[in-house]
């Protein structure tokens, strides 16, 4: 798997996975209806060709009024269905607006689905506004920086949350920004010392 990394957008083909189509289906409707997100967590080391399980795959959501929520719950419709809640108002109030997070699967799927949340803090709005657009295939997938997603897998500190770190510095080891690595491991209360050797930096 070749990969293409260049300023804010990383280019590489592969033959999609269950989670890779789960994504683009998902990613394809939220960018039909300009809506803001970005793909995290365990789903990025998945993408870039990590082998292992995973139950779902985790996105951050812009804030959205009930209007722009309900044209977005019809469009989803037709491929997904929400497992939490078949009603649009318990969704947004009960779940969504107390920063609860809803299920989505394609039809006749339980596992994987995506974990839906809203932007509901520091650490998500930061996560939003630093971005990479990956082209798989051709087709626009949004995810987070790299530097965020290791310094907060190392902040996790499970040994799949370890190995999903040290996955993805290997990959990208020269094209990582390690002075914003540095800062974001700070800003997490990590100690540069202590992770360099589980990185191998």
């Amino acid at each position: 798997m070749e990969i293409e990394y260049i300023g804010r957008t990383i280019t590489f083909t592969k033959e999609p996975t269950i989670y890779d189509e789960l994504v683009l289906d998902f990613s394809e409707i939220l960018q039909e209806l300009n809506i803001k997100h970005v793909f995290v967590s365990g789903y990025i080391a998945l993408l870039f060709g990590r082998s292992r399980i995973s139950e779902d795959v985790d996105i951050l959501v812009e804030r959205l009024s009930f209007e722009d929520f309900t044209s977005l719950w019809k469009a989803l419709g037709n491929k997904f269905y929400c497992h939490n809640t078949h009603e649009i108002k318990n969704a947004y109030d009960e779940y969504l607006n107390n920063n609860l997070a809803l299920r989505f699967s394609k039809q006749d799927i339980v596992i994987p689905n995506i974990e839906f949340k809203w932007v509901s803090n520091m650490q998500h709005e930061h996560a939003l506004k630093d971005s990479l657009t990956v082209l798989l295939n051709g087709k626009v997938i949004i995810i987070s920086s790299l530097e965020i997603q290791i310094a907060y897998k190392l902040y996790l500190n499970s040994d799949k949350d370890l190995e999903d770190a040290r996955y993805l510095f290997e990959l990208f080891r020269e094209k990582l920004d390690l002075e914003k690595l540095q800062k974001e491991l700070v800003d997490l209360n990590l100690s540069i010392k202590d992770v360099k050797p589980i990185l191998g930096w």
